[in-house]
């Protein structure tokens, strides 16, 4: 029994060292490709004036305009929705209506179903 045991740890301690081992072999080949297949930045010399940050600059701007423009106007949606979900409210007029069941409430009232799925 003693000997079957010893048997049994020197077999598996054979594969773990095998297959760590190979795993680590493979690591080192994927590392060695990837150093070869990478992309190597172009050497060019680098311009002293800022021509191109300055062509840039007016699309950057542009960018930049739109998205304040667009969290303007986002917040100023929500918060004409607050008002709105706050001033309505149930027939039993005891609690403010959520802008959740204003949703779903104006959805029923203009007739629309949940959409089906082919």
């Amino acid at each position: 029994m003693d000997n079957a045991l010893g048997t049994a740890l020197i077999i598996s301690a054979i594969g773990i060292t095998l297959l760590f081992l190979s795993l680590i072999l493979f690591y080192g080949i994927i590392s060695l490709l990837t150093a070869v297949t990478r992309d190597k930045p172009a050497t060019t010399p680098r311009r002293t004036d800022n021509s191109e940050e300055q062509r840039d600059e007016p699309g950057r701007r542009a960018l930049q305009a739109a998205a304040i423009a667009i969290a303007l106007a986002r917040a100023e949606a929500e918060g004409e929705a607050g008002k709105a979900s706050a001033s309505i409210s149930l027939a039993s007029g005891d609690r403010n209506v959520t802008s959740w069941w204003s949703l779903h409430h104006q959805h029923r009232l203009a007739g629309k179903g949940k959409p089906r799925r082919p």
